[in-house]
């Protein structure tokens, strides 16, 4: 997961789709790739689905979200609500993107729309129990399951404060005026926009704060994530809810 097969570009928003012979009204499992956030892509050959596609009786579908800072840079109190500009959690209106349209036209290839699973391992296990519970996702599936990763692990998640400092020490070493974020800052993002990508690549590592402390995660923001994760899951509603919980071995060896 951390040494994609394919080349990296910001032109990354692709479906993959696995049709079996068709058959109306199969379920639908949609993956959900992991990496920390920070890496990642639904193109590697481990996630190739052919097999259980043809075998199954199943669609499966995965999709490319924007990770790192490119997904999930968050200065958001410098700009009017709304606002495009760096709002956190881009990498997880990705996913939802993808998971709407998937749901939207899954009867046009086969599939039950009222028959979604998402998966997902890491930083995809931790997508997955958002999207289970957020006020902006609930009700797209309602079977989740969650491998090696929920929304509440500490690499998962981070408060807005959190997630602003750690944009602000991106523009500065990308050589941008952080000082101007206060004052004007569509020219500090204007800026942002000529840095070359691989830099940007490379200097949100500076970020890095040990074991598993990524830089980019989901963002406490009041919109998607309303609120702690703790809250979040201790007041969600489970009813009518599916969820597979679990860790995988040796998962560190791919």
């Amino acid at each position: 997961m951390w040494n994609p097969n394919t080349n990296i570009s910001e032109d990354c928003l692709y479906l993959n789709i696995w049709v079996p012979q068709r058959r109306p009204k199969v379920p639908v499992l949609i993956w959900i790739y992991g990496g920390g956030y920070m890496s990642g892509t639904a193109t590697l050959d481990i996630y190739n689905s052919d097999i259980i596609a043809a075998t199954s009786d199943v669609i499966v579908a995965s999709m490319q979200y924007r990770v790192g800072s490119f997904g999930f840079l968050y200065l958001n109190k410098y700009f009017p609500r709304g606002s495009e500009e760096a709002p956190g959690n881009m990498g997880m209106w990705d996913q939802i993107l993808a998971i709407k349209w998937i749901k939207e036209n899954a009867a046009a290839f086969g599939g039950d729309p009222e028959l979604i699973t998402l998966f997902g391992e890491s930083a995809g296990g931790g997508s997955v129990s958002i999207h289970l519970i957020s006020p902006v996702t609930k009700g797209l599936a309602r079977r989740g399951i969650l491998q090696s990763g929920t929304m509440n692990a500490p690499w998962s998640y981070m408060t807005g404060e959190r997630a602003e400092q750690i944009g602000r020490i991106l523009v500065q070493d990308c050589g941008c005026n952080v000082s101007e974020l206060e004052t004007a800052p569509q020219r500090v993002m204007d800026c942002m926009r000529g840095v070359d990508a691989k830099t940007i690549s490379l200097q949100q590592w500076n970020s890095y704060s040990g074991i598993l402390g990524f830089p980019s995660t989901p963002t406490i923001d009041g919109i998607l994530l309303t609120k702690h994760p703790m809250d979040m899951l201790a007041e969600g509603d489970y009813e009518d809810m599916e969820i597979l919980l679990g860790s995988n071995q040796d998962e560190g060896e791919f």
